[in-house]
């Protein structure tokens, strides 16, 4: 496969049409604010002054954007035989190849990125957020460089530029790395801790959309489905299956799902006015099973979500390889 040759430099450039698109939206930005700080305003001062300054920030974000990658080209790669550098004007990111683990492109809602994974945080402790990415299908990496800047850069080309950089670097002995991410990764798996770990995302979701659901006098079932792909994340974070094992992940369904029915139980329990005692949680969990059980027509949004939830605890997850 073709490669492109090394010494590499490229400025950022978008497309006309991502260019008229950005200026669409910058424009449509400045209007929404424009309504919301002269005529909502009048009406309603605080929706009209907070609508209004966020629109105006995005606004001049949005130009921001603009004005650097159209016009100055502030974003640029430059690649060498000894390193690679992403610079914007946000930020500046350089690695040396010897320096790095792996490259790897991927693609996201249309965005395709190079995600580059330095060697000194392969064996770190794995956070949520990057379990959470690793769910939707985003690599692990120390930073990325979005190509959606770069329109005349073919990725697999790239790829394979980085990836021969790499393999022609002078690297620490693959042997010593696997040793160090085998005994990383036993005693990162922590079955306790991870089952825990879940729990506790379990009952403060539960809490949370328990009280919004009595406070806001709607159910807003997006926030179980979302925390049920937080508490996967937790449970990666602390232990990966070697291969997939029912047991457990009946056991994450079932996290998932009872969140749904406690949230509801707790809203009923506020509403009612009733202390959170032993004895009034049993009274309401029965007569609410109760009324489900008669009227599951009634419920039919409730049970559809919660029948959700445990799908998402039950199939979706990741094994070590």
């Amino acid at each position: 496969m073709e490669k492109y040759d090394v010494p590499f430099f490229r400025k950022s450039n978008l497309k006309l049409g991502k260019s008229i698109g950005y200026l669409f939206l910058m424009l449509l930005m400045a209007g929404f604010a424009i309504l919301f700080l002269f005529f909502i305003m009048k009406d309603d001062f605080i929706i009209g002054l907070l609508g209004g300054l966020f629109m105006l920030v995005l606004s001049v974000f949005i130009a921001y954007f603009l004005v650097t990658v159209v016009i100055l080209k502030k974003f640029y790669i430059e690649i060498t035989s000894e390193y690679i550098k992403f610079s914007s004007p946000f930020k500046c990111k350089i690695a040396y190849w010897g320096e790095i683990d792996k490259a790897e492109a991927y693609k996201y809602n249309k965005n395709v990125a190079l995600a580059i994974l330095l060697k000194k945080d392969v064996n770190k402790k794995r956070s949520i957020s990057s379990s959470f990415n690793s769910l939707v299908g985003v690599p692990a990496y120390s930073f990325q460089i979005p190509i959606m800047y770069f329109n005349d850069i073919d990725i697999v080309k790239l790829s394979l530029t980085v990836e021969d950089q790499i393999n022609n670097s002078e690297a620490v002995q693959k042997d010593n790395d696997d040793i160090l991410n085998e005994n990383s990764e036993k005693q990162d798996n922590n079955m306790g801790k991870a089952i825990l770990i879940a729990l506790l995302i379990c009952a403060i979701s539960s809490i949370i959309y328990g009280l919004s659901i009595y406070k806001l006098e709607k159910n807003y079932m997006v926030i179980p489905v979302f925390t049920s792909m937080l508490i996967i994340s937790g449970f990666n974070k602390y232990y990966i299956e070697k291969i997939f094992n029912i047991n457990i992940r009946i056991l994450l369904g079932l996290i998932c799902l009872i969140q749904v029915p406690i949230a509801v139980i707790i809203a009923a329990i506020v509403s009612l006015g009733l202390d959170f005692t032993a004895s009034n949680m049993v009274s309401v969990i029965i007569e609410y099973f109760r009324y489900t059980t008669s009227n599951p027509l009634s419920q039919i949004g409730i049970i559809i979500v919660a029948i959700v939830c445990f799908s998402i605890g039950a199939f979706t997850g990741r094994t070590s390889k």
